[in-house]
């Protein structure tokens, strides 16, 4: 069963790419931090309500730590260089943060019919709705190879210790399995008649449901009222 048709609690995928342009435009502003834990318990509410309570959990206690851990910007400003350029890394991952969090909720939670369908919707072009459903089966494919090439080394005892011999062992062939992986989905895309003109029947039916005005609406309040407090 496709994972969007599962949960009420689920939005639709176009909501939550809304949600990340909103969070990625969120970045070039100060948000006071009420309203960012507030963006992020929405979020892991989500999670926990589509049966993803690890994710939920995970979202939470990073937070808690950038908020806790990382100083603010005029406090990095201050300081030492060497310490400046240290906490600057982690300040910059702290800034992306709130759209990462959104992005890994509308990976973990969408499947590729329903934002193919949720795109044919709204009359989208396939030269748009194609490139993001191949990338959108191309990360998952990518993530799990290289998981498997990871534990074939540390089975053969490669491990990032010796960091030239781990990059030779690992790097290389993920280069090879990730052409292997494109070429796979382009030769099943081309398979399914993807580049046929005609109107397709989907399979997954997509529909506007009141999470999603709630998701866009209450995450669009809290960037408002956080640049705005």
């Amino acid at each position: 069963m496709p994972v969007y048709l599962d949960n009420p609690y689920n939005p639709n995928p176009l909501s939550k790419l809304l949600v990340i342009f909103l969070l990625g435009f969120a970045v070039f502003h100060k948000v006071n931090l009420y309203f960012e834990w507030g963006i992020i318990l929405f979020i892991s509410f989500l999670f926990y309500k589509n049966g993803i309570k690890k994710a939920a959990l995970k979202n939470i206690l990073f937070f808690s730590i950038f908020s806790l851990v990382i100083p603010s910007l005029d406090v990095i400003r201050n300081m030492n260089v060497i310490f400046m350029m240290f906490f600057m890394l982690f300040a910059v991952c702290r800034m992306f943060y709130l759209p990462f969090s959104a992005g890994s909720f509308f990976i973990k939670t969408s499947d590729v019919g329903s934002i193919i369908s949720s795109m044919d919707k709204i009359k989208l072009p396939q030269t748009v709705s194609i490139p993001v459903a191949v990338i959108f089966r191309f990360f998952p494919s990518f993530i799990e190879e290289s998981h498997n090439i990871k534990l074939a080394m540390r089975v053969r005892g490669i491990t990032f210790r010796n960091p030239v011999s781990y990059i030779e062992h690992v790097m290389v062939p993920l280069l090879v399995i990730s052409s292997n992986i494109s070429d796979d989905i382009a030769k099943a895309a081309e398979t399914k008649c993807i580049e046929n003109p005609v109107k397709k029947t989907r399979y997954i039916s997509v529909k506007i449901k009141i999470i999603d005005f709630a998701y866009v609406l209450s995450i669009l309040f809290m960037i408002i009222g956080g640049i705005l407090w």
